[in-house]
């Protein structure tokens, strides 16, 4: 039986109960939607009612939701702002007068390759007057940016992601060698027959589809790595003061100082797993705002200015 108008549900309910799944409390989805807790607290009741269930319950200091409540709130939250995007209109974006508060997760491998340009360019030039919160990339990144606690975020591709996040590949990465400029082997005309007699050191891409290093995983008999971090200045420190050959790929090799030289043979790219990319990540729902899309073009002048000084002193042998 069909119900009547008044008997259906107030739309804004929905908007309350999708803060509260978010927040878990009342208290803190009063906060962020501007209203009383009481007002809250007295829609839930409402909610409970029109539906039949608890909907929501305490466990650990928090409110937990029950079975009928994650099949409510399942694509609640893209539903909820589809419609705020056609009811609202697309204003101009003025990346200067910006003032809103952004958190951004960054991998490691790129926070260490570029935490200064980033800084000047991101927090100082771009937007100046926006708030910025800068974060490691975790493994509950993806939910944070679905929940709305991460923004926008930058790792490798390719990652597992849910379809409510889009990936935007920026620079695409290229394998590479970091070693001392006296190494025997450089020294010794780079040749490759020779390249397995030295330690390897492998660096390692946090969260992408591969497992292991970067080079291990296609080709297990012509890396034996030795060594492996995540962090390419341990690898360049490894590098610097021993025989160790560091391989890695072209925005990590970013961080090596003078005393490296960063070598690039073409038998060494039949050797990466997949195509891999430096890439920009946020929700698919905003994809048509503008402060994201601009947010990604600055990141891919960042990343691109680093990998032109890179290739500026890149040795490319066959």
């Amino acid at each position: 039986m069909h119900k009547t108008y008044n008997e259906k549900i107030n739309l804004n309910y929905l908007r309350i109960f999708n803060a509260i799944y978010q927040a878990r409390s009342t208290t803190i989805a009063a906060k962020k939607l501007g209203v009383t807790q009481s007002a809250v607290s007295q829609t839930l009741a409402k909610l409970r009612a029109f539906t039949g269930d608890r909907l929501f319950y305490s466990a650990n200091n928090e409110l937990a939701p029950t079975q009928r409540a994650i099949i409510i709130n399942e694509g609640l939250n893209e539903s909820i702002q589809a419609i705020d995007d056609l009811l609202l209109p697309v204003s101009f974006f003025d990346p200067e007068h910006f003032n809103g508060e952004l958190t951004v997760a960054v991998s490691s491998v790129f926070l260490e390759s570029f935490a200064t340009e980033f800084t000047t360019s991101i927090m100082f030039e771009s937007l100046p007057n926006a708030k910025i919160n800068v974060t490691t990339w975790t493994e509950n990144t993806m939910k944070d940016m679905i929940e709305g606690r991460v923004h926008m975020a930058m790792n490798f591709d390719p990652i597992s992601t849910p379809k409510s996040i889009r990936c935007i590949p920026l620079t695409q990465s290229q394998s590479m060698i970091v070693a001392r400029k006296d190494h025997p082997w450089v020294t010794g005309g780079m040749q490759q027959s020779e390249f397995n007699q030295y330690p390897l050191g492998g660096c390692l891409l946090p969260d992408t589809l591969e497992s292991e290093s970067l080079f291990q995983s296609r080709d297990f008999k012509s890396f034996d790595l030795k060594y492996r971090s995540a962090s390419m200045s341990v690898l360049n420190c490894l590098a610097k003061h021993s025989d160790i050959l560091a391989l890695t790929e072209t925005l990590s090799a970013s961080v090596c100082d003078d005393d490296m030289v960063c070598i690039q043979p073409q038998w060494l790219n039949d050797k990466l797993p997949n195509k891999i990319n430096h890439a920009f990540y946020y929700l698919e729902k905003n994809h048509h705002v503008p402060l994201y899309k601009f947010s990604a073009d600055i990141v891919k002048k960042v990343i691109e200015d680093k990998l032109e000084q890179v290739r500026s002193r890149t040795l490319i042998i066959s």
